[in-house]
């Protein structure tokens, strides 16, 4: 299969190619959910032991050994384009892209409006469980989209690469604290009324009011990085070639000493 343009997939791209070997679609809704009704074909995902609490090098070590558990026991080998999705174009299904290209594989993708919109446009759905098909093969993280409290912290003094930051947070959440110099896009703007993403004009217009670049680097956050890897997919897709996620996001920075934080009440 050729290797994905976009993060984001149409539910026309994903029926054109439902039963090619090299394509594994993942259902990452809960599993009553899953059973009840899925896409034909699709495996169910759970990414709960995939939260990265901490950004210290010793965590990020501990987090890669249980990635690399959850890449081969789902198949999320690097032969394989994997095609992620909940009921919209949420957040679960979005770290799911961030974790396959922090494993250095860079094989995943959403699907645009997640099964409301694979109803919507009357695709079928299948019940029951698809087991997975495991495989096998090193993980080796991609550092370059996963930010930390050390290089932001480095970011700020001037002593390290400059990165911008994103709050991917409600409006009142980046009021009570923030990430000093961060702009705040709460993640829920990317998505029209039906849960899909809006056109990508639409996104670009969004991030061009922020003033920022394409050419620089650029660090999603929100209270876990879940939210945060919604805005990572929009930044990716929209050329954000430097995008990355600070996975620890606020449960961290907020709760370590040494971090500044900058209020806006």
């Amino acid at each position: 299969m050729p290797a994905l343009s976009s993060p984001i997939v149409s539910a026309d791209w994903l029926t054109a190619r439902l039963g090619d070997p090299d394509l594994l679609v993942a259902d990452v809704r809960a599993p009553d959910a899953y059973r009840a009704g899925h896409i034909p074909g699709a495996i169910h995902a759970d990414f709960s032991v995939l939260r990265l609490s901490s950004s210290a090098p010793e965590a990020i070590a501990a987090w890669t050994d249980r990635l690399q558990t959850v890449v081969d026991a789902l198949g999320f080998g690097p032969e394989r384009t994997v095609v992620l999705y909940e009921d919209i174009s949420g957040t679960m299904a979005a770290y799911g892209v961030w974790l396959l290209d922090a494993a250095g594989l860079g094989n995943g993708a959403m699907l645009d409006g997640g099964l409301n919109r694979w109803r919507t446009s009357r695709h079928p759905l299948a019940t029951g469980n698809v087991p997975p098909r495991p495989t096998s093969g090193a993980v080796t993280p991609e550092t370059s989209v996963i930010a930390t409290a050390e290089g932001i912290l480095d970011s700020l003094n001037g002593s390290g690469e400059a990165v911008n930051l994103v709050d991917s947070r409600a409006a009142h959440e980046f009021a009570m604290g923030a990430i000093p110099g961060a702009v705040n896009v709460e993640w829920s703007r990317h998505l029209d009324a039906s849960g899909a993403f809006k056109p990508i004009d639409d996104l670009r217009a969004i991030y061009a009011e922020t003033g920022l670049s394409t050419s620089e680097p650029v660090a999603s956050y929100c209270a876990a990085g879940i939210r945060a890897a919604n805005t990572y997919v929009v930044l990716k897709a929209l050329g954000y070639d430097a995008a990355r996620n600070y996975a620890p996001s606020w449960g961290e920075w907020g709760t370590r000493p040494d971090t500044p934080v900058e209020r806006h009440r």
